[in-house]
């Protein structure tokens, strides 16, 4: 019979209200969530800035150009096509618990499984093959340790583990269960022959705790563990929440490794020049190249630009896509290494 030595320190263990905390937790992640999503706009203004900032490597003057000639809107959709694997990644991984835990709704699990399939095929066509292994690694993890806390059920105190607990003089941390504990310790001394002293946590507790029935304070026991635990059960908001800062520290990382380009990588000559691979950003007839390599950022005109061809950007081994493999594409670009 298990006994309920839920969330046990030391006597001198500073008491906390666990309940109030875990709602609060909660709470915070739904405000997280819900001011996420309200905010989008603001959320792609600051990604675009950030990626921006660090792709002219802090050349102020060259951001403000690259801004002047790419239009908010063209901005939104080029970040968000550099991170639509990323993003699907992050709903994948947040999504893969719906799979096998129970505790979900049954039309959230519904919904959440075909969201997974549909984000499994799309993967499946445009990440690399070595990704796909990760991810099936995750998902066997994830499964493997949500079934294996389907085994755990929440142990459900009796009178006799309260009994058997309350001879303890380790006072349970948070104060719900220590005013329950301290009760029931009152109760002992009522009805043991030996004398049982009187912990510092008991002497601390004004007023004085009243004695309480073992099967009393048994019920309250439970009642309390599921008032702290329920918080944390498994919701929606938890899902997103999982999602958002999955994308982040995704995110963060692209953006550390391989900031997102704001144009296609282009062999362009200027006025017969030779030519040279950047990035040509118009805005009507005028605008600016950036040079990919060495060399100075220049404005120019679209009657300029001369000759100019996408650059090819052939696949490594390791960043080919199972339709890669399956069905190899031919070159559209030209060669400009």
């Amino acid at each position: 019979m298990a006994k309920p030595s839920d969330n046990r320190r030391t006597a001198h263990g500073r008491p906390r209200d666990l309940a109030a905390e875990a709602q609060n937790h909660a709470e915070v992640r739904a405000t997280f969530v819900k001011n996420a999503l309200t905010r989008l706009p603001l959320i792609g203004a600051l990604v675009i800035t950030i990626n921006l900032f660090v792709q002219v490597r802090g050349d102020i003057g060259l951001a403000v150009a690259v801004a002047q000639n790419l239009t908010f809107g063209g901005l939104l959709v080029v970040v968000l096509l550099n991170l639509a694997v990323y993003i699907m990644i992050g709903v994948t991984v947040a999504a893969m618990p719906l799979v096998f835990d129970p505790e979900y709704n049954f039309w959230t699990r519904v919904v959440g499984g075909a969201v997974l399939l549909l984000l499994a095929a799309v993967l499946a066509n445009t990440a690399s093959w070595l990704l796909l292994v990760g991810l099936f690694v995750v998902f066997v993890v994830i499964a493997v340790i949500v079934l294996r806390g389907r085994r755990r059920p929440p142990v459900l105190h009796s009178p006799e583990s309260v009994r058997e607990a309350l001879l303890e003089p380790a006072p349970p941390v948070d104060t719900g269960l220590r005013s329950l504990w301290a009760s029931g310790r009152a109760m002992l001394r009522v009805v043991s022959p030996a004398p049982l002293p009187v912990t510092p946590a008991e002497a601390e507790i004004v007023p004085p705790p009243e004695p309480m029935t073992f099967a009393t304070v048994a019920d309250a026991w439970n009642e309390r563990n599921a008032a702290i635990r329920d918080p944390r059960s498994k919701s929606v908001t938890r899902l997103a929440f999982a999602g958002i800062i999955g994308f982040i520290a995704l995110f963060g990382f692209n953006i550390l490794t391989e900031p997102i380009r704001f144009a296609p990588l282009e062999l362009v000559s200027i006025n017969g020049s030779d030519p040279l691979p950047g990035f040509v950003l118009l805005q009507g007839s005028q605008g600016v190249f950036i040079p990919d390599h060495q060399g100075r950022a220049q404005f120019i005109t679209a009657s300029e630009v001369t000759w100019r061809a996408l650059c090819d950007d052939p696949p490594t081994w390791w960043t080919m896509s199972i339709l890669d493999v399956v069905s190899p594409q031919e070159r559209s670009g030209v060669d400009c290494d």
